[in-house]
C-alpha cells in the first residue's frame, strides 16, 4: 500500500529530528566544547540554564523562537591554567517540550551562569458562533 506524505507532514518531521539529533549531540558533549545546560519547568514557562564561567555576557549571541533557544559564543582563556575550550566557539541550544513566547524571554548572568527565563504560548484560540440557516 502506498501513502502520500504531505510536505508539511515532512518538515514537521525534519525538525523533529533536528532537535532530537541536537539535544543528543548536547547531552554527549564528548569534546566538552559546549555549555552544560540544565532546563527547568517553572510555573507557566520555562528557566533555561547554561554554566559559562567567564564569559563575558556582552559577547554571547541569544537567540530565542517558540520552539527553543539558541547560545553562541566563545569560551574565554583560563588566567590560572591551560583550558581546552580555549578561544573556542560553543553553541548550545534547548529546546522546549512544548511552545513559548518569544517576547516573554528574559536573560540574566550572574557568577558565570546564564539564565533565560521564558513563558509558555498562550493559544491562538478563537471563540466563534455558530450561523444558523
Amino acid at each position: 500500500m502506498l501513502m502520500r506524505w504531505d510536505p508539511a507532514d515532512v518538515d514537521h518531521f525534519r525538525d523533529n529530528m533536528s532537535r532530537v539529533w541536537s539535544q543528543v549531540r548536547d547531552d554527549w558533549n564528548l569534546d566538552n566544547t559546549r555549555p552544560r545546560t540544565h532546563l527547568h519547568q517553572i510555573e507557566n514557562g520555562f528557566m533555561a540554564e547554561f554554566e559559562l564561567p567567564g564569559v563575558n555576557p556582552d559577547q554571547v549571541n541569544i537567540e530565542v523562537d517558540d520552539q527553543s533557544i539558541s547560545v553562541k559564543g566563545a569560551f574565554p582563556a583560563s588566567p590560572l591554567e591551560q583550558d581546552k575550550r580555549e578561544g573556542e566557539a560553543f553553541h548550545a541550544v534547548v529546546g522546549f517540550p512544548t511552545e513559548v513566547d518569544p517576547e516573554t524571554a528574559e536573560a540574566d548572568y550572574h557568577f558565570g551562569l546564564l539564565r533565560i527565563t521564558v513563558f509558555k504560548a498562550t493559544g491562538r484560540r478563537k471563540r466563534i458562533s455558530i450561523s444558523a440557516h
